[in-house]
């Protein structure tokens, strides 16, 4: 279940400075550094804007630019000493790469281009889940949570026009516990049931151009990622946990 992956570890000081993330609601400006204004993209995830010459120069060149988001969410489903269920959701592990056609020309002063990025989205509502079906917690034996990452991609010159599109994978899953009775004559085990939980990350992303707020009045490329998870538990099989019921 869920997507492989090595351990979840924490990004330290060293990891991308140019990603921040927000809560939900998002605020009104961006991190530090990037002005909130940037041209929105249309329904479909492209963008075309003119090109940076003023007058009557020539057009510059036109850069085809694709960035996929792939996130990997490993969570822990567990069946607690009181039969309630718990769910753990550790951070999640986010793979950013980006592909230009033709190849970006390393210009002097600008941030250089990174084709392959990784950060964290923590989602501190859902790190620890405690689903108690037979006291209706929590309601409707769903949970969700929201948040918001924003960043820049690239710098480019002024005179080059972006194709830019996004691809964002959105990875769901199902966890099941199996309940096992122990037959007291025997010893033998017994499957009687089985408990499943659902869930979802859905990632939805917008790509803008901020233009003349990058590096010596560059163009910047930004992607706006919006992180929605929901787990749901299913029928729970076997009996009632003793605390708490009546």
């Amino acid at each position: 279940p869920g997507m492989a992956g090595g351990p979840q570890v924490m990004m330290g000081p060293g990891g991308p400075p140019h990603f921040s993330q927000q809560a939900m609601p998002p605020q009104a400006g961006p991190f530090p550094g990037m002005p909130p204004q940037g041209a929105g993209l249309p329904q479909g995830g492209y963008y075309q804007p003119c090109g940076g010459c003023a007058g009557g120069c020539m057009p510059g060149p036109t850069m085809s630019v694709f960035v996929e988001v792939s996130p990997e969410i490993q969570p822990t489903f567990q069946r607690q000493q009181d039969g309630t269920f718990a769910l753990g959701v550790p951070p999640l592990r986010i793979r950013l790469t980006t592909t230009c056609a033709p190849q970006l020309a390393q210009e002097p002063g600008l941030t250089p281009f990174k084709p392959y990025e990784e950060f964290y989205v923590e989602m501190p509502e859902v790190s620890r889940v405690v689903f108690n079906p037979w006291a209706g917690m929590p309601p409707g034996n769903t949970v969700t949570a929201q948040t918001r990452k924003r960043g820049a991609v690239m710098e480019v010159s002024p005179q080059v026009t972006l194709d830019a599109k996004l691809k964002a994978n959105s990875p769901f899953g199902t966890l099941v516990l199996e309940d096992v009775q122990v037959a007291g004559d025997t010893g033998m085990q017994q499957k009687i049931g089985e408990t499943p939980l659902n869930y979802q990350l859905k990632v939805e992303g917008m790509l803008s151009v901020a233009k003349g707020t990058g590096n010596m009045g560059s163009n910047r490329l930004e992607v706006d990622l919006m992180f929605s998870f929901s787990a749901s538990l299913g029928a729970v099989a076997g009996v009632a946990p003793m605390m708490g019921h009546h």
